[in-house]
């Protein structure tokens, strides 16, 4: 039973609250303050006294305390704890950062106090004003990731009783791209490196540094972060294939990255390993790169923004190392895994670009249709594809493969299969790389037969076709 009381050093003061104690629902003794009407405090402590007994009997569930508890909690405390899960979770301190900041700018707009003031409406409405402000369709969806990842850690931490978000939907944000990266093209490439290897001391990074780190981040797609994370201890240059490991804590996929390279890019690290202190970074890499990079384009008088307003940041390497992947007629799943994506629609969709020229090898690789007009002789100086039927066309890649799998080769595919037939000619845009003549040189092996086995060899295989 419950009791009502006033302490001691109050019980001649009027308007001094009353006390009442009671049994908790763990048959535990406690005291709560009460008001200073004793017959509000006796109807509040016999309130609490029955709620207390219909949890030992099982009758109100705990949970249900849980969430008053939570509700009557400011949001800023939640969010705190939120940011210190993500990093418990193992999220890379940036990441947790700008999760938290994204999430306080939408509560902010929202103005909500409390969890239930979130709301899916408000939320929208919140991201009307980003929009407002001329807010990319990108950016509206990494404020929704995070203010979206936030009530659902409410929900299954059992703050809240459901997600109120849990039916808001992102934009699609292809149809208002802001930023468009573009590849390099061989030319380019060449004439970048050859550029930096010879400019001066740019944001405190040497040109040979500059000239290294170029190649090393389109002979891998390396991401600025990951090269920024390598040490001597990151390279196993004498393996086979030779590698380089990006650590899981510094992956976007949060795992140990080895990553295949091909054998003359090796050959080139492997001296230049030489002398660099075990266990730090080998790049002195500064945080803009967009701003070094920059240097080295007017330098080797290559645009930073083409004619389409496509940019080509630091960020263009790794499409280019994607594109030159595709290019050599890799399948979906082995340019997926070269370029460490979640999904092949991310790899094909966004990061393999395509030329004119890679379209029109495809298009020559396709049989003359029935009754066309023969292709014109050839003349001199200039090579001309012979006019082929479809079935003879099939028939080296059938003996080359055994059969077997045709009905599922590629457009990327056939240019190869037409290139080997034809003096094992490859894509112009690899050959230019190679007139660097710095890690990216001709393998002059024959392309590797398909297959459906991806490990770092096959892999390393495939890199040595980008020549």
């Amino acid at each position: 039973m419950s009791s009502t009381f006033k302490r001691k050093a109050d019980k001649n003061r009027r308007g001094t609250p009353y006390y009442f104690s009671y049994t908790d629902e763990n048959g535990t003794r406690r005291t709560k303050k009460g008001f200073s009407d004793k017959a509000a405090t006796e109807a509040l402590a016999e309130k609490i006294e029955r709620n207390a007994r219909l949890r030992r009997m099982g009758m109100i569930d705990p949970r249900a305390d849980r969430y008053v508890q939570a509700e009557h909690r400011p949001l800023e405390e939640h969010v705190a704890e939120y940011h210190a899960a993500l990093l418990a979770k193992g999220n890379t301190t940036k990441h947790a950062n700008l999760t938290r900041t994204f999430a306080r700018k939408i509560i902010a707009l929202t103005k909500a106090e409390r969890i239930s003031d979130l709301t899916s409406s408000g939320v929208q409405s919140a991201i009307g004003t980003l929009r407002a402000e001329d807010a990319s369709l990108r950016t509206c969806n990494a404020y929704l990731r995070a203010i979206k990842g936030f009530t659902r850690w409410l929900c299954r931490d059992g703050r809240a009783r459901e997600d109120a978000l849990a039916y808001v939907q992102g934009f699609n944000a292809t149809t208002d791209r802001r930023r468009e990266r573009r590849a390099f093209s061989g030319k380019e490439l060449a004439r970048l490196i050859e550029a930096a290897e010879k400019g001066p001391i740019v944001l405190g990074m040497p040109g040979p540094e500059r000239a290294m780190l170029y190649r090393l981040a389109v002979g891998t797609g390396f991401r600025a972060g990951e090269i920024r994370s390598l040490t001597p201890e990151s390279f196993r240059l004498d393996g086979n294939p030779p590698t380089v490991t990006v650590a899981a804590a510094y992956s976007k996929r949060r795992r140990d990255d080895a990553q295949p390279i091909r054998p003359d890019l090796a050959d080139t690290l492997r001296p230049w390993l030489n002398g660099k202190a075990a266990r730090l970074p080998v790049f002195n890499l500064p945080e803009k790169t967009a701003a070094m990079l920059r240097d080295d384009l007017k330098a080797a008088e290559i645009p930073y923004r083409d004619a389409a307003g496509r940019i080509a940041d630091f960020h263009a390497f790794r499409h280019t190392f994607v594109s030159m992947v595709v290019q050599t007629g890799a399948s979906v799943k082995v340019a997926q895994e070269l370029a460490r994506h979640s999904t092949p629609t991310l790899t094909i969709g966004r990061y393999a670009h395509v030329g004119l020229e890679d379209q029109t090898a495809a298009l020559s690789a396709l049989p003359a249709l029935p009754g066309a007009t023969p292709a014109p002789e050839p003349v001199e100086g200039i090579a001309h594809d012979p006019p082929t039927k479809g079935p003879e066309r099939a028939a080296p890649a059938q003996r080359a493969c055994g059969g077997a799998g045709q009905d599922e080769a590629r457009p990327g595919e056939m240019a190869a299969d037409h290139a080997s037939a034809d003096g094992d000619r490859k894509p112009e845009v690899v050959k230019e790389l190679d007139a660097t003549g710095r890690g990216l040189a001709a393998s002059g092996e024959n392309a590797p037969c398909r297959t459906r086995t991806y490990n770092p060899l096959i892999k390393s295989q495939l890199l040595c076709q980008l020549s």
